[in-house]
């Protein structure tokens, strides 16, 4: 497509240069730059790409948009290169999701293993989907690990453009507050909108709760198509907020609460092996039959349905999708060496995920419940005592440790965590900065019966020190920990 042809229509200051240059690609990244493409000069946190504009023609660019006048053989300067980069992405790629059914998933907490869920029930209904999030991208086919929760605009069309060359027709897709306000989906409209909840987190980003939530709130009140449908958690503060700025007629609720549309039927008994529950909702009755564990899991079940119902499928097909085992990479994964405990490691990374997390394994009645978890750097730093506070409440023992460390002094988080302990009564605690020491020493007490949750960065293959990202599984750890005290996988 000409280049004149992508940015029509789009507010340009000036241009400058061959404007007629044929386009084949888009980049943000100079280093990714191939020949044909287009150079989108992005205003980054740590960098600025107006910097590498030279380096993106020596590779083979044909064209940049930019935010400020340039040297380049052809050009186009625009307000907003974040709002450009969607718009000349969408036009490039022939508009995928105008052919999909949409589904944006967002919310502190839930939004991975909720589109996992929803995911499945599609499957079970006959649908083709594809998932985009913080694990993973993938649709029939096709997996790649996810570099960002919620892909830039460019890569996000692309993605959509390829899932519907494979034949899919409809897409789940987290959608992080930051890219709500970074505009990655700017030019898409969602079928439906799932809101899980909101609790602390990100405050290095947005400053204020109030401003978290508004973000949130836009993937209702802008990305919504014309009879869209919003799915928001009753139980919720915020939820039951963003009900006062929507059509209550577009709007599907779930929780506990006795006013949700979606929501338990009957007492809800604790049950350590999984969930069996009968559903309440406006499509009848549904027997949820999972071998997830939790009041937090039922609840992202519950979303789940309530999303599924907003896509018009049937009941009989989503209780079918309740029905199926489910994994969901590095939350409340099992580490299984054939130890007489267990062990299992989650990306609980807030205070309400720590605590649901622990509430959730606490269902068990193990002997000792011991918690490993640390706090990531160059982040929310008033969440520190909090997180560790909550851990020590509610375990026998808490082993506090580096998460993500980045630019920070692995001591100086710890410091700011165990401050949270100070007159809690409660479990004993450690601390020791070193990740590995940390689930060692975990797995090393740990006794028959006993459960060790490893906390902070469950899928995670990576710890990032100091703009590093070193190899670092917990899950692999844990086995490597496990095999120290003579447990291994295939071992009598």
């Amino acid at each position: 497509m000409q280049f004149s042809q992508l940015i029509r229509d789009l507010p340009t200051v000036a241009t400058g240069g061959n404007l007629e240059n044929d386009v084949r690609g888009i980049a943000y990244d100079s280093r990714r730059v191939s020949p044909g493409d287009l150079f989108v000069a992005l205003r980054g946190e740590h960098t600025d790409g107006h910097r590498y504009i030279s380096q993106a023609f020596e590779r083979g660019a044909v064209a940049a948009l930019v935010e400020e006048p340039v040297e380049a053989p052809c050009w186009a300067q625009v307000e907003d290169t974040l709002r450009a980069l969607a718009i000349t992405a969408k036009r490039l790629h022939g508009d995928p999701a105008a052919d999909l059914s949409l589904v944006g998933v967002t919310g502190t907490n839930g939004k991975t293993t909720t589109t996992y869920i929803i995911e499945q029930i599609a499957a079970a209904a006959g649908v083709k989907m594809g998932l985009l999030g913080t694990i993973e991208y993938r649709w029939p086919g096709h997996r790649e690990n996810a570099p960002h929760t919620t892909p830039f605009s460019s890569d996000l069309h692309g993605k959509l453009a390829d899932m519907r060359k494979s034949g899919v027709t409809s897409a789940v897709l987290e959608v992080s507050s930051h890219a709500l306000d970074l505009h990655r989906v700017d030019t898409l409209r969602f079928d439906v909108g799932v809101f899980t909840n909101l609790t602390r987190d990100h405050l290095d980003f947005h400053g204020t709760m109030e401003n978290y939530a508004a973000s949130k709130l836009r993937l209702f009140t802008d990305y919504l198509k014309p009879g869209g449908r919003a799915v928001l958690n009753m139980d919720d503060e915020w939820g039951r907020r963003y009900l006062h700025h929507l059509d209550r007629h577009q709007v599907i609720t779930f929780g506990f609460s006795a006013e949700a549309q979606v929501r338990p039927e009957g007492d809800i008994e604790p049950d350590p092996t999984g969930i069996n529950q009968v559903l309440w909702t406006p499509a009848g009755h549904l027997l949820v039959d999972s071998n997830l564990i939790g009041r937090h899991n039922l609840m992202n079940i519950m979303a789940a349905v309530a999303a599924c119902l907003g896509l018009r499928m049937e009941p009989s097909r989503i209780e079918a999708g309740l029905q199926q085992p489910m994994r969901v990479p590095g939350r409340l994964e099992r580490v299984d060496a054939g130890q007489p405990f267990t062990v299992v490691v989650d990306y609980a990374h807030t205070p309400d995920g720590v605590e649901k997390v622990i509430s959730a394994l606490s269902e068990f009645r193990p002997p000792h419940l011991i918690t490993v978890v640390g706090c990531g750097g160059d982040r929310d730093r008033k969440k520190r005592p909090m997180m560790a506070g909550i851990a020590q409440n509610l375990s026998s023992l808490v082993i506090l440790t580096s998460d993500n460390p980045r630019t920070e002094d692995p001591e100086r988080i710890l410091d700011e965590m165990e401050a949270g302990m100070l007159g809690n009564r409660g479990a004993s605690y450690l601390r020791l900065a070193d990740r590995r020491e940390a689930i060692h020493k975990a797995i090393a007490v740990a006794g028959k019966g006993d459960i060790v949750l490893i906390a902070g960065k469950g899928h995670e293959t990576y710890q990032e020190i100091q703009g590093v990202r070193h190899p670092f599984d917990d899950r692999e750890v844990a086995l490597e920990a496990l095999a120290a005290r003579g447990h291994a996988r295939g071992k009598a």
